[in-house]
């Protein structure tokens, strides 16, 4: 299985996850079978930086409904922790204690999560960063770029 994870900076098992997926300077895939690691700079954006080919998204704070959809639709699990890094997410994952996100309304809560700010308007139901402005296919599958 491989899983994307977002981070604050890329420290292999060791990186902390970041509050909020779309806002994250860059992206952890983990192969759970080989544990190879791959690094992905995500400053331009999660959706443009999130890979096609992954099993599944665990993160530790917000996501928009678009993004989660867009996810969803290409078969891609996304679950949410209170994991400080990914080390300890992935072990919760391995555990079976990690519960799979089926619904989104806006954002959802982390462990980061600071008094309700998201970084994001709340009109605006895709957390890819973009407040309308052309629709593409994207890495993150939202439909937005």
């Amino acid at each position: 299985m491989k899983i994307c994870m977002p981070v604050d900076q890329l420290a292999g098992l060791d990186s902390e996850i970041s509050p909020n997926f779309r806002a994250a300077p860059a992206l952890l895939v983990i192969d759970s079978v080989t544990s190879e690691c791959l690094g992905i700079d995500a400053s331009s954006g999660a959706c443009h930086a999130t890979p096609q080919h992954i099993d599944a998204i665990v993160c530790a704070g917000g996501i928009g409904r678009g993004m989660f959809n867009g996810l969803r639709s290409r078969g891609i699990q996304v679950f949410n922790t209170d994991a400080m890094t990914v080390k300890e997410a992935l072990a919760e994952l391995a555990a079976g204690s990690l519960i799979e996100v089926t619904e989104v309304e806006c954002c959802s809560g982390g462990h980061h999560e600071q008094d309700g700010a998201h970084g994001h308007d709340h009109g605006h139901d895709c957390a890819c960063g973009t407040a309308g402005g052309e629709v593409e296919k994207s890495g993150c599958g939202c439909g937005h770029h």
